[in-house]
């Protein structure tokens, strides 16, 4: 991990037509970034696909969204370079229509999301907020009537925004520096990288402590080819997909892949981390694709989980690195996003339907 980086990008928009996201909203902005990417950049709009495009090897919209390594010894297609951190709940309008649940941003609300660019990735920096600010053009989200003068019908239409801020920021060390501000013409490189030097900086919990895992976005695991629902979550099976991860990111992104030192070994010692109390629940959401024109399931773990190990350092810093990197399938919509905090062993939690309380945690974990 020595040589691998993650630059997590915040960007701030203001909403000038109302836009309305399904309930995984992480989908929708991968989605409009994409069309933006691929609007903008593509040199070869007669390809039918990526893989059949002479020029894959050296374009960018290949690269980041629609990556291909024909010589990759696990297939064609690897892990994007990218996550996307989308709105939290409570970031918008819940509302219901024909049973399926939105959330609406109203005009002169703000709307923020993140994303985190990995290793090699970042030489494409100019290529993101390019593609953001094509995004004021071609709009966000679902599709609905807008009411228009001189028209006698509305026009089908996402809603739209205009980006006025992007931030860098770095989670560990607190740096925090401006790309792009509205009114300055200027973009600002980022240069407030999480590094492998600052995640070994971060102490290690003592021996016997309380870990809490707590999954902001639905984290779809599989074990054994099936999803690992809330009653049989085990920390093994998500250390293990972590590793997965965590391993075919630095191998094709960064110059020295990860080679754990005993992996049996590891993964033995994560057979052995007990789960103290078990807040997850099972999350229910479905991803459209406008290539497929289908819905997909993305669903997955939600809430909170209690564990103790008799050594954390095995683990912590692979732990605190998939905080950045995501866990499980759909990563690059912004699924498997979770915060890791270490507890005392004598912490006591409060657990509900709804999860493992977080305000209990941090009450209990100082």
């Amino acid at each position: 991990m020595h040589a691998f980086t993650a630059h997590r990008l915040r960007f701030v928009a203001e909403v000038r037509t109302p836009v309305e996201l399904n309930a995984h909203q992480g989908s929708a902005i991968r989605g409009a970034l994409y069309h933006a990417l691929l609007d903008r950049f593509c040199m070869n709009r007669e390809a039918s696909e990526c893989a059949r495009c002479p020029l894959v090897a050296t374009c960018p919209v290949a690269f980041l969204v629609s990556t291909m390594r024909p010589e990759s010894e696990r297939g064609r297609d690897v892990p994007r370079p990218f996550t996307v951190q989308p709105p939290l709940p409570g970031s918008g309008h819940p509302m219901e229509r024909e049973g399926r649940l939105f959330f609406r941003y109203e005009a002169g609300e703000r709307l923020e999301f993140g994303l985190t660019l990995y290793a090699h990735a970042m030489q494409l920096f100019p290529y993101v907020v390019l593609a953001a600010a094509e995004m004021e053009r071609v709009g966000l989200g679902r599709r609905w009537p807008h009411e228009e003068p001189g028209r006698p019908r509305p026009a089908w239409r996402r809603g739209t925004l205009t980006l006025r801020e992007i931030w860098a920021e770095n989670p560990l060390t607190g740096a925090r520096q401006p790309v792009l501000r509205s009114g300055d013409p200027m973009v600002h490189v980022p240069d407030v990288p999480i590094t492998h030097d600052q995640v070994r900086a971060v102490p290690v919990p003592p021996p016997g402590a309380v870990v809490v895992l707590r999954f902001l976005t639905p984290t779809r695991l599989i074990q054994g080819g099936a999803l690992v629902k809330p009653d049989r979550f085990a920390f093994r099976p998500f250390f293990q997909r972590l590793m997965e991860r965590l391993e075919a990111l630095t191998r094709h992104f960064s110059e020295t892949p990860l080679v754990f030192d005993d992996p049996r070994g590891l993964i033995a010692a994560a057979e052995r981390v007990r789960i103290v109390e078990n807040g997850l629940r099972w999350e229910e959401v479905w991803s459209y694709s406008t290539r497929r024109r289908g819905e997909s399931p993305i669903s997955g773990l939600m809430g909170a989980v209690a564990l103790q190990a008799e050594d954390w350092s095995p683990f912590w810093p692979y732990l605190l690195w998939g905080q950045f990197t995501h866990v499980g399938k759909d990563a690059v919509k912004g699924n498997g996003w979770y915060e890791v905090k270490g507890c005392p062993s004598s912490a006591t939690f409060s657990s509900a339907n709804t999860g493992l309380s977080w305000a209990s945690t941090t009450a209990a974990c100082g």
